[in-house]
């Protein structure tokens, strides 16, 4: 999904910054300027960890350039966010396992106090 964000360039002695209106209090930013994809993403990935909220509608190019926030020298632009990578909402899945890997699996989820479904989020998190 595309998103605005609002990109100062940067200089020898600063670095090219963007904040991301529709996600409030996320920004990144990057010496080289082809870093800036990569570090967009990162950080919504990052502004959504553990969080449990749902997608913003991206703002309107129209809405973004009538805000007063961005009123310092800078550009929109737009930047495509692999929504797939944040998305928090639970959905429900079904899956086939051995029954000895699930008795393990079972056995760890109490050891650490938590569901089956906590557990797998838990290990598949590790990686």
């Amino acid at each position: 999904m595309r998103y605005l964000g609002y990109v100062e360039a940067g200089s020898d002695a600063y670095a090219t910054s963007v904040v991301l209106p529709d996600f409030p209090g996320c920004f990144s930013a990057v010496d080289n300027e082809q870093d800036l994809n990569a570090a967009v993403q990162e950080a919504v990935e990052l502004h959504f960890e553990g969080e449990d909220f749902d997608l913003p509608t991206p703002m309107t190019l129209s809405e973004a350039q009538n805000s007063s926030n961005f009123d310092y020298q800078g550009v929109w632009m737009w930047f495509e966010i692999d929504t797939d990578k944040i998305s928090t909402k639970l959905q429900r899945v079904n899956i086939t396992i051995p029954t000895n890997i699930l008795t393990k699996l079972d056995a760890l989820a109490g050891s650490q106090h938590t569901s089956r479904s906590g557990m797998v989020r838990q290990l598949v998190e590790k990686f």
